[in-house]
């Protein structure tokens, strides 16, 4: 916001003055004719003055959107030493699954997205014989000083901005630009002096892959598990426990969980649940039940992380006794002493729908 209040006041004075005073074909009071130079004079210094502010918010805007052509357009000569530090965003029109995974590329982006300026007209300089004009302008981003230490990791760049959206702090700095006329443009002649906008002083950051990132250990439980074979013997239910750091309870977790047994040629999925909606979960606890005891083979039980499409879970056996009974008098009973195997996570390839 510019700080006009004040040059609109002097404004609506010397209007009244001329009105009053300097009416065409008329004399002032004092008998004295207006000097039409004077009034041409302060005509194109109104003029250039407001081409010079017009040029300065279009700067601004060119500074936040990291837009290095726009910003060239409005300067004397193109500032190559901007380009250099720029945190420009790239990416592929021609490849929709193109991604920047670049974290500190985007968090240096954000935090040049906050670029505002205000704009000091009683500093404003004009030499209209040279065509040259100055003004002082404060340009001010969001402090991402204090977002840096607030955790330990980060949830991805959009982690970092969510918490900088909210920051009330910014970080000032007051740049004298420096203009010239050049035919019908009035362009920045100092464009160098704005690199300090994108000097940002950020430490290295760690970033987490996903919310799972912030799982701290897993196990299968409730009636029928045997953990010493890590399987479940005549049961109807799986229970699925997932304990979580305390960062965890920072964020609002999304997820579908889904329940599947091994079968040739491909997995039968049992069940897939909706999307859970978990605020700040300190744990994660999951069920699911059937009327019958589920068949002897091969189970998995997974979560599928909705905003990061990644998979986390368990595979484990089952065993049915009823089964076993019956398969006894083949002489083909299973060994419910063997421990089946039990991964941290399945392969990321297999599919929850």
């Amino acid at each position: 916001m510019r700080k006009r209040v004040i040059a609109a006041i002097l404004i609506l004075a010397n209007v009244v003055a001329m009105a009053s005073c300097s009416l065409p074909g008329n004399t002032r009071s004092t008998g004295e004719t207006a000097d039409p130079d004077t009034s041409t004079e302060e005509h194109e210094r109104s003029f250039s003055e407001e081409k010079v502010y017009e040029n300065v918010e279009k700067i601004t805007v060119a500074l936040a959107a990291c837009d290095f052509d726009d910003l060239s357009s409005r300067c004397v000569y193109t500032p190559y030493t901007i380009l250099n530090i720029m945190p420009v965003i790239e990416e592929d029109e021609d490849d929709d699954s193109y991604k920047v995974t670049d974290n500190m590329l985007l968090i240096r982006n954000m935090i040049a997205s906050t670029i505002t300026c205000e704009i000091d007209e009683e500093s404003y300089k004009a030499s209209l014989l040279d065509k040259k004009y100055s003004v002082d302008v404060k340009f001010s981003f969001k402090d991402y000083t204090k977002i840096s230490g607030k955790r330990e990791r980060f949830l991805g760049a959009a982690d970092f901005n969510s918490l900088m959206l909210e920051e009330e702090g910014t970080i000032d700095q007051i740049i004298t630009l420096e203009f010239e006329k050049k035919d019908k443009h009035y362009l920045l002649a100092n464009p160098d002096a704005l690199k300090v906008l994108y000097d940002y002083d950020l430490p290295e950051l760690e970033f987490m892959k996903n919310c799972f990132d912030m799982i701290e250990t897993s196990y299968m439980t409730g009636d029928g598990w045997d953990s010493f074979t890590e399987s479940y013997i005549d049961t109807n239910t799986f229970e699925f426990e997932i304990v979580l750091d305390l960062q965890a309870r920072e964020y609002i977790w999304q997820y579908i969980y889904a329940v599947s047994e091994e079968t040739v040629p491909e997995w039968n999925h049992i069940y897939t649940s909706e999307v859970i909606v978990d605020k700040y979960p300190t744990s994660i606890h999951l069920t699911y039940t059937q009327e019958e005891n589920f068949s002897t083979g091969y189970y998995c039980f997974v979560i599928y992380d909705v905003q990061s499409e990644q998979i986390y879970g368990w595979e484990f056996s089952v065993y049915n006794t009823a089964e076993m009974n019956t398969n006894s008098t083949t002489g083909t009973v299973p060994d419910v002493t063997a421990a089946s195997d039990a991964t941290d996570e399945t392969d990321t390839t297999e599919e929850t729908t």
